[in-house]
């Protein structure tokens, strides 16, 4: 892998482009056609902004872009045309696919964009922690971590299928909203979708921030390395005494010969 990182990279652009246009293609271009909102100029161009910004991501391999501005941008025609969120549209196989495409986007673009290909080193050592097992604090961490990741992907498919499936949501929706069904549930769509990416910002990636950072034993390290390579490197002070020393000498050897 190492000594084809261009190759790499390709493979990973064509894979996030590959699951970018599934999910384009299900949750806009299928149900557009399906309920007739492709009828005008302007909402073909709408409907193509999520592209856009696809390949603006992939062009710049841009993880805002990619794992922002392009699910945002689905969101678009959706807006202008709320139907396509609608009920009849979407059965319950058909969301779970489509979830099950979306999670499978967010994930892949999340590891190819965080994978770079490290320069070559110079020469390899084995760490001498790697000879023994996997410390208890970080295996209960590993399994923190992939519950979080359960949660993740379990707390707002349960939400986005409430709204959209659950028999009590649906006459409650028709009873409080009528003829106004299908634009009442793409607000509710979009609002658990923005107060997901709130909580998840705020709790699941705070606790990983923190989690992550809180090691005090590699917080004391990399404390105690900074410290040494402080001390280590000459100061300024250093300097002048070096020149202030080879002044003086220049001055007793000029004053000798005169």
């Amino acid at each position: 892998m190492l000594a084809h990182p261009k190759r790499w990279r390709t493979f990973a652009d064509a894979v996030a482009l590959a699951l970018g246009i599934n999910i384009w293609v299900s949750i806009v271009v299928l149900p557009g056609f399906f309920v007739g909102s492709f009828r005008a100029t302007g909402d073909i161009l709408v409907a193509s902004l999520p592209l856009v910004a696809l390949a603006a991501g992939l062009w710049r391999r841009n993880e805002t872009v990619l794992l922002l501005l392009f699910p945002s941008a689905l969101m678009l025609p959706v807006a202008l045309s709320p139907q396509i969120m609608s009920i009849h549209v979407y059965g319950s196989v058909r969301f779970v696919v489509v979830s099950i495409g979306l999670i499978a986007y967010l994930f892949g673009v999340s590891f190819f964009t965080s994978f770079y290909e490290p320069p070559p080193p110079e020469n390899v050592r084995p760490m001498a922690s790697s000879r023994h097992p996997t410390p208890p604090r970080w295996r209960r961490r590993f399994r923190m971590y992939r519950t979080l990741t359960i949660i993740s992907v379990l707390f707002p498919a349960i939400l986005l299928y409430t709204v959209n499936f659950d028999k009590t949501c649906e006459a409650f929706l028709r009873q409080m909203f009528p003829g106004r069904v299908a634009p009442m549930t793409t607000v509710l769509n979009l609002s658990v979708i923005v107060a997901w990416v709130v909580i998840f910002n705020s709790f699941v990636l705070g606790v990983l921030k923190q989690h992550r950072a809180g090691d005090r034993d590699l917080v004391a390290a990399l404390a105690l390395t900074r410290s040494l390579a402080r001390r280590g490197k000459p100061q300024p002070v250093f300097f002048v005494g070096v020149a202030c020393a080879f002044g003086f000498m220049l001055l007793l050897f000029f004053g000798r010969c005169t």
